[in-house]
């Protein structure tokens, strides 16, 4: 920890101008209550005053050295005891010194300055304590603001890694599905195969190269739906239809990464496995004051039993915009007339 005053201007300037009030202070008491002209008054205040305000700088070490935490009441207070005996004597010699050389010459200074020596001492025991007793807050202060900012970096790790796993879930799901579909393919129809290798190659490249972005443009988002859906479309064929409503106004608006994907294969779960009939899926996306609201939605047969999953691909987006936004509302489900909806809004300016 650096020291509190050499290493900051600000707290120079509040010093200096302390002890510049101390000085004067000082100066009065001796000019009405001593009955000292004001050149002694001035000059014994100074050299006291300066004497010991260039000794407080001093005194931070000792103060550092004693850990109030780790040390016993009985040794800090014997290190105080001798640190502050040490210091004062050294502070009150050597401002008797400079002032009986400069006024060596004038017996009844000499002679106040030698009766002064008992409140002299007090002086210097209120200044040394009030000194440490500073010091001591400024640590204290400095331990809590250290502490805040590492408890902040540790939500803020904690965080990351619970979004970074809520991601890592859904990736090797989606790909432990493709592959199989490839896996079928390569017997059934291997140009669909390649074909399916090449655009699950560049969708498996935006998921990878954005694990470092929090935060992504609808474009960008919309650019790894349309390659997903590509993919879900070779495998499915005309059985899978899809539409995608998006305003201009909408593309540079942000959300988080990897986030509509799971939406998407949510709609062809509950709507393209088990059907006999072409599904279709909307995207509709639209800005709704400083929110960002997407609909996504698929038709369904209703006589068909759905295909059962473990419900973790919704759970998950509810759980990143939970932790990124701070909030429990921005998703609404709903099923009913044979059309499965999910409504997501996304706050903008977070």
């Amino acid at each position: 920890m650096n020291h509190p005053i050499l290493f900051n201007r600000k707290s120079v300037i509040y010093t200096l101008a302390i002890w510049v009030v101390i000085i004067i202070s000082h100066t009065v008491i001796l000019s009405f209550f001593y009955k000292q002209s004001f050149n002694y008054s001035f000059t014994d205040s100074f050299i006291f005053n300066i004497y010991f305000g260039i000794l407080t700088l001093g005194i931070w070490y000792p103060v550092r050295f004693i850990n109030l935490k780790q040390s016993s009441s009985i040794d800090i207070l014997l290190n105080h005891l001798g640190t502050a005996a040490v210091s004062i004597i050294i502070w009150y010699i050597a401002a008797y010194a400079t002032l009986s050389y400069i006024f060596s010459d004038n017996q009844e200074y000499n002679a106040f300055l030698n009766n002064s020596a008992p409140w002299r001492f007090a002086m210097g025991i209120f200044f040394y304590t009030t000194t440490i007793f500073i010091y001591y807050l400024y640590i204290s202060f400095r331990n809590i603001e250290e502490k805040v900012i590492q408890e902040a970096e540790l939500k803020g790790l904690i965080r990351e890694t619970e979004l970074n796993l809520l991601k890592s879930q859904i990736n090797p799901h989606f790909l432990f599905n493709s592959l199989n579909s490839i896996s079928s393919l390569t017997i059934t129809n291997p140009e669909k195969a390649q074909e399916m290798i090449i655009k699950l190659s560049d969708f498996l490249r935006y998921s990878i190269g954005g694990k470092e972005k929090q935060m992504v443009t609808l474009k960008d988002e919309l650019h790894n739906i349309y390659l997903y859906l590509d993919i879900e479309k070779t495998r499915f064929g005309d059985k899978l239809n899809f539409e995608i409503d998006v305003p201009e106004e909408c593309v540079s608006k942000e959300l988080p990464n990897m986030i509509l994907q799971p939406l998407v294969e949510n709609s062809i779960k509950h709507g393209v496995y088990e059907s006999t009939e072409p599904i279709t899926i909307w995207v509709v996306c639209r800005v709704e004051g400083n929110s960002l609201n997407i609909i996504v939605k698929n038709t369904f047969d209703p006589e068909s039993k759905s295909k059962k999953g473990t419900g973790m691909g919704l759970k998950n987006i509810q759980n990143r915009l939970k932790i990124i936004y701070r909030a429990d509302y921005l998703m609404q489900v709903s099923s009913k007339d044979s059309l499965f909806t999910v409504s997501v809004t996304f706050p903008q300016n977070i």
